[in-house]
């Protein structure tokens, strides 16, 4: 069996293709962070913000344009103003708000920013919940993006430096059958082959004689009429159970690149996630 690959086509090809995936990765983790960056200092403002209560008078009306609707219906609308005149320890100010309902003349209490003087005219509750819920939602997002992106890199890398020479297979493949899906949308034409069967040996000695699936996209796949009754595989790291090794059949004289799963594992997930909780 040769151990060396003479032709890295369907490896190069898949390290091409998920370039756009490691620059998609890359920009969401960096938007995801930057949001999350505003989020979180929005908070920490928030509150740290500190008010006067004083009373104040409404002494004068005015408009001001503000942008509102979704994002197909943006549009300005015309919002009524007053104009709230108040002293603080003998100190007099003033400040504007957004209200329809308060008349000239009218006396209430305000809530004065210690920081930029600007005035509420209700009492500041602090974050709101959505507040909070962006401000951990985001960064997470952003963590859990830049470690796929890490690890995108990571596979890509291994991928290109990917030589079986000095190695053992780590696993042979016994093909069972294969199923063949559709893409959608924009890859509708793109098909993916899922190849069902039993692993006939494996380095993890607790996954032989399990079955398995490997999967891999089409235009990464050495076409064949008839694919060969036994694949090997290597994984990426030797002797490391990965997601994502790389296959050959002497038969087809290649080497590709594809998806390693377990059902059994899938279905252990699926368990703990159904399993009922305990109650006293």
């Amino acid at each position: 069996m040769s151990r060396t690959i003479t032709d890295r086509k369907y490896l190069n090809k898949a390290v091409r293709s998920r370039t756009s995936w490691l620059v998609f990765l890359l920009v969401a983790a960096i938007g995801a962070g930057t949001l999350g960056y505003f989020n979180v200092t929005g908070v920490v403002k928030e509150l740290n913000e500190t008010y006067t209560s004083t009373t104040g008078e409404v002494v004068s009306e005015g408009s001001i344009r503000v942008l509102t609707g979704t994002r197909r219906s943006r549009h300005y609308e015309d919002r009524r103003t007053v104009h709230i005149e108040y002293a603080i320890d003998g100190v007099p100010g003033s400040g504007s708000a957004v209200d329809e309902d308060l008349q000239i003349g009218e006396s209430l209490t305000i809530w004065v920013n210690e920081r930029n003087l600007d005035v509420e005219i209700e009492e500041p509750t602090g974050p709101e919940f959505w507040d909070w819920a962006w401000a951990i939602a985001m960064p997470i997002l952003a963590l859990l993006l830049l470690w796929g992106f890490v690890y995108s890199v990571r596979t890509s890398i291994r991928l290109k430096r990917f030589t079986p020479e000095g190695r053992e297979p780590d696993f042979v493949f016994a093909l069972q059958n294969i199923e063949v899906q559709a893409g959608k949308g924009r890859k509708a034409k793109q098909r993916t082959f899922i190849f069902h069967g039993v692993m006939q040996s494996n380095s993890i000695p607790k996954r032989v004689g399990e079955k398995a699936t490997i999967s891999a996209v089409e235009k990464t796949l050495p076409p064949a009429q008839t694919y060969p009754p036994t694949f090997t595989g290597y994984y990426l790291k030797p002797g490391k159970e990965g997601a994502e090794p790389v296959l050959h059949a002497p038969e087809l004289d290649a080497w590709w690149p594809a998806t390693l799963a377990f059902p059994s594992d899938l279905e252990m997930v699926s368990t703990q996630a159904e399993k009922p909780k305990k109650t006293d």
